[in-house]
């Protein structure tokens, strides 16, 4: 008996790491490699949140983007969000949101960073992104400092950007049961700041939290704060429901507002970089046809690979801007809600899009807003 479940505990490691093992059928830039499969494990968990760290890096050559008029700068509602239209072209952006993943350094901050913390969302914003996801310190709940998350929101309200949310370190889970009472604190604070535009709960619950589960804490989440969108990092949500060794991860309204999934393409493979453009398709086709069918109200996102990771068994490498312009394409080809480049700032990753080699990646991310998304404001 103690071997059978030995046994059975390897398998559902190995079947966490490996997935499924599709041949890639095309590549954009990169050889094809015909002779070995492919392990797919860029479906495999995103790194926790980073820890601080500090990282200055030079600004890029770029114009600024034109600020959004700051009368329509006000989240919108849950009713009012922008749904995907149908037929949509493959040169303009059929949605509304292009930001980043960890967007600075720092979870906690005072007054005294709030020049530095203007100079960088300013900064984005001459990217091009609008909306970012941003860890906050879980540390001050109900202590006097949390007034201090207020100033990243006032912030980001000026340079018109949104805040996607994430307390850290994670409080959601304390090992029992979810815990709405400090969720709860920090909403109290800043629930009704307008930059807020989500929060994010969630790392990839899949694994971990059956779709009962998940509903629990929707619904808890939604008692004290009933407007207030629901992120998860959920992952290939079409791959676990379809998966016998995770029970119960049917997925229906009521687990998320915005679900955020991802496949993770560039990659080595024998020394020769590889983009497997046809399973970015097709993650994006399954969990777009799952959203459509159990709860079209809800918004599908994709996170963009933008890190290199050689210790990782595919050996993941940082894409070239043509190849993110190309990922772009795809994710906005197949219909998603939103774009988030993932990450900006990570200490966990051998290269992230904040470092000082990566102009030209950064240089992309203003090239996409520049061709796709600024063409469609202009329309």
């Amino acid at each position: 008996m103690i071997e059978l479940c030995v046994l059975g505990c390897l398998l559902l490691c190995v079947l966490l790491s490996l997935r499924c093992t599709p041949t890639p059928e095309s590549t954009f830039n990169a050889q094809s490699i015909t002779n070995e499969a492919t392990i797919n494990t860029s479906r495999s968990p995103i790194l926790q949140t980073p820890t601080a760290i500090s990282v200055s890096i030079p600004h890029p050559t770029l114009p600024m983007a034109e600020p959004l008029p700051a009368t329509v700068f006000v989240a919108p509602s849950l009713q009012s969000v922008p749904t995907v239209r149908a037929g949509a072209s493959s040169t303009v952006s059929v949605f509304d949101y292009y930001g980043l993943a960890y967007a600075y350094p720092k979870n906690r901050w005072t007054e005294t960073d709030r020049l530095a913390i203007r100079e960088r969302l300013e900064y984005f914003q001459g990217l091009g992104i609008n909306i970012i996801i941003q860890n906050f310190s879980s540390q001050w709940i109900g202590e006097k400092e949390a007034e201090n998350w207020l100033v990243f929101l006032d912030e980001a309200e000026r340079a018109n950007l949104y805040v996607i949310a994430r307390l850290w370190p994670s409080v959601e889970w304390d090992g029992q049961n979810f815990n709405f009472q400090a969720i709860q604190g920090f909403v109290s604070i800043v629930q009704h700041h307008p930059a807020l535009f989500a929060y994010l709960g969630l790392h990839e619950p899949l694994e971990q939290f059956n779709c009962d589960q998940l509903r629990t804490f929707y619904a808890g989440v939604k008692a004290f704060a009933p407007d207030l969108r629901i992120v998860h990092y959920m992952g290939d949500m079409a791959w676990f429901e379809n998966n016998p060794l995770f029970p119960n991860r049917n997925f229906s309204n009521g687990i998320c507002d915005i679900c955020i999934i991802w496949y993770y393409p560039f990659r080595y493979m024998n020394g020769v970089p590889v983009f497997e453009q046809d399973l970015v398709q097709q993650t994006l086709r399954t969990n777009r046809a799952l959203v459509n069918e159990r709860a079209p109200e809800v918004q599908l996102w994709f996170l963009g690979q933008g890190y290199a990771m050689d210790k990782h068994k595919r050996q993941l490498r940082m894409p070239l801007p043509q190849e993110m312009e190309k990922l772009y394409v795809i994710a906005n080809q197949e219909q998603v809600d939103g774009f988030i480049w993932y990450p900006w700032y990570h200490n966990s990753y051998d290269q992230v899009l904040s470092d000082s080699d990566m102009e030209p990646q950064r240089q992309a991310i203003y090239h996409i807003y520049k061709t796709y998304i600024a063409l469609e404001k202009q329309e």
